[in-house]
């Protein structure tokens, strides 16, 4: 049966031996009560026809834990402040390297290649499927929501320590590739048989899914790996004093809120 984790493990599986690997590897498959609060939620959405109202909800409290370019590019800035302060590097070649592969994680979602921002084809998906544009309306959004994106800021922008942005991305990474290849039948099935879209018309709307299917994540996991590696050599840090439990727990959890969330206000709804 497919389901997030056997996604997500072969990927890590594929990685070359690293304290990193060896870390995500012992981590991720514990957290199997929250991959099965967002399966849940996936699978009861793409079951039936919603309420309006419910898909205002899911497409806006969503959205909050996707579509995070802006912040990957945060952090690259963050990383040329350093070199802007005059702020002490070990390895200054390590750390434009650093740069360049955090930034190849945003060339798609920024439309350096290919030719659509990936937050107009989100933006897509969501007013297709809910018929309008309401569902940004802030009502729309769950607090479980803001605390997700409010926790993720918080690691990726505002801790002192760099290096947790890099792991928090690098978990963020892997956890959408799995997302995406795992919703993306559901979808497709759930609009063509409960809402008559055709083929082409599903193709569309859907768009946004697709095109992180595929290569597209996976690249975004292993170049968000280069960057942690190389600001490592960059800063002179051991990767090995990081303990990657706390972030993948903390990020499962509150993913899983925000996705239990939206499925307990559909069946309040009804």
């Amino acid at each position: 049966m497919t389901n997030l984790s056997s996604i997500i493990l072969p990927v890590l599986e594929g990685m070359e031996e690293s304290h990193l690997k060896d870390q995500l590897l012992k981590f991720l498959p514990n957290q199997l009560e929250a991959f099965s609060k967002i399966e849940k939620s996936f699978t009861q959405l793409t079951s039936k026809v919603q309420e309006k109202e419910h898909l205002q909800r899911f497409f806006h409290s969503w959205s909050q834990t996707n579509n995070s370019a802006m912040t990957v590019a945060g952090i690259s800035n963050r990383m040329t402040m350093l070199v802007h302060k005059k702020q002490p590097v070990a390895d200054e070649k390590a750390l434009l390297q650093a740069i360049t592969s955090l930034n190849r994680i945003v060339d798609e979602d920024l439309a350096v290649v290919g030719r659509i921002l990936h937050s107009q084809m989100f933006y897509t998906m969501a007013t297709t499927i809910c018929t309008d544009d309401d569902w940004l309306l802030r009502r729309y959004l769950n607090q479980s929501a803001c605390d997700f994106k409010a926790w993720k800021d918080q690691n990726s922008l505002r801790n002192k320590d760099i290096m947790i942005a890099l792991l928090t991305t690098l978990i963020h990474e892997i956890y959408t590739h799995g997302e995406v290849e795992y919703i993306l039948p559901k979808f497709k099935s759930w609009l063509i048989n409960d809402y008559n879209f055709s083929e082409e018309e599903c193709e569309k709307t859907l768009a946004w899914i697709s095109v992180h299917c595929g290569p597209t994540e996976k690249n975004h996991f292993f170049f968000a790996v280069n960057a942690v590696f190389y600001y490592a050599k960059a800063m002179n840090i051991d990767v090995e004093a990081y303990d990657l439990e706390p972030i993948i727990k903390d990020y499962l959890e509150k993913k899983s809120a925000v996705m239990e969330d939206i499925m307990e206000m559909e069946e309040l709804s009804f």
